[in-house]
This record gives structure tokens, C-alpha cells and sequence, in this order.
């Protein structure tokens, strides 16, 4: 299955771009579903406008037959809800997935000549809970730099701005156990990276 707005993965519309990020959310909890209150959370979306938004996108894309909602309130509104994706779901979801690695390989090309990725162990010692990626596109005119999180046993990472405020989400099913190495492939999508740091802080906290 093929939608045309995400020919070019890094030119969204706001309201594509949530979709895409509750598609692979769906796809990252394929046997119990996402349960709407985590969805929330993972998205940073838990004032009442951006939750609304985050409500007309899931029933949009059950109405196309990409996601299921269970149970099915008659308010659209109402209680909790779990997402699942069904099968034409499943398939876009992994087109996406395949476009974000395809963006990777899209800026290591077109910029060939950047230094190789650097490395940094902030754990003292601790163990790797997290790990954290700074981009060589991404910095304000100030110096600050835009990072992406992921926190090891989860199938998603989050891109936030260098005030750390939430961007973007990508995610995946988990099919196998994740490095760091295959997860950045993934967060490739959002730039090239110039610097990955292993750190025992969770950033920004577990979530529930």
C-alpha cells in the first residue's frame, strides 16, 4: 500500500506526521496494542488540544481501515482505548519504517565527506540505560544541538529540540533485540549523526 503523502519522509504536514507516528507506535505494541493513555505520553499529548488532535488523526485512520480501536465508544471522545493496526495498516506502517532507513542512507550519501560519528560513555561505570544522538544538521545558531533518545527495551526514539521539547517519534516491531548500531539506522531518518553518547540516565523518565 502505497499513500503519497509519505513519498518524501521528511516533508509532513503536522497531521501526516502524527499519523505516521501513531502508525508506528501501533506497529511497536503488535500483540497487546497501544493503550491511548500511553500513546498520550509517548507523544507528549496531554492538553486538551493537543489531544483532540491526536483523536481526529486515530479515527481518521480507522475510518481508511489502517487502525482498529477497541473498545469503540460511541463518543469519540470517551474512555480509554487500546490501537491495533490491521493488516493494510501493518503493510503502510512498514513502508514508513523502510522510507526512515531509506533517509539514512539518503544523507550519508549526499554528505559523504562528514566525520565519522563520535563516541562518549557517560556512564561511569553504571551500564547503558540510554542512549543519545546529536546531529550534524541540526544546531541553532547558538551552538545547541537537537538530540534523539532511546532507552534500552523500548521500540521507539524520540527526536526533541535542544530545549527539549518533543519533535518527532519513530518506532519499530519488536522482532529482535535492538543495538544501538540498528537503532541508529533508524534515527538516521531525522539527519547525519555526528555523535552518540551512552549514558545510565533515562531521559526524559520511564514512562508508565
Amino acid at each position: 500500500m502505497t499513500e503519497s503523502y509519505f513519498d518524501w519522509f521528511e516533508d509532513l504536514a503536522p497531521e501526516r506526521k502524527l499519523e505516521r507516528q501513531v502508525l508506528l507506535l501501533a506497529l511497536a505494541h503488535p500483540w497487546t496494542g497501544v493503550e491511548s493513555d500511553r500513546l498520550r505520553k509517548i507523544l507528549h499529548r496531554e492538553t486538551t488540544n493537543p489531544i483532540a488532535e491526536l483523536v481526529d488523526v486515530t479515527w481518521s485512520l480507522k475510518r481508511r481501515g489502517l487502525l482498529n480501536i477497541v473498545p469503540e465508544p460511541d463518543d469519540p471522545d470517551g474512555g480509554p482505548c487500546t490501537y491495533t493496526l490491521t493488516p493494510a495498516g501493518t503493510e503502510l506502517a512498514d513502508e514508513i519504517l523502510e522510507q526512515a532507513r531509506a533517509c539514512g542512507r539518503h544523507w550519508r550519501q549526499r554528505q559523504p565527506d562528514l566525520p565519522r560519528t563520535g563516541e562518549i560513555d557517560n556512564t561511569e561505570g553504571k551500564g547503558e540505560r540510554t542512549v543519545v544522538w546529536h546531529f550534524h544538521n541540526m544546531v541553532t545558531d547558538s551552538g545547541s544541538l537537537a538530540f534523539a533518545t532511546w532507552t534500552r527495551g523500548e521500540h521507539f526514539v524520540r527526536l526533541w529540540s535542544p530545549e527539549a521539547a518533543f519533535c518527532d517519534v519513530l518506532a519499530w516491531m519488536p522482532r529482535r533485540l535492538m543495538s544501538s548500531d540498528s537503532v541508529q539506522e533508524i534515527v538516521g531518518a531525522w539527519g547525519p549523526v555526528g555523535r552518540r553518547i551512552r549514558q545510565y540516565r533515562i531521559f526524559p523518565t520511564p514512562e508508565a
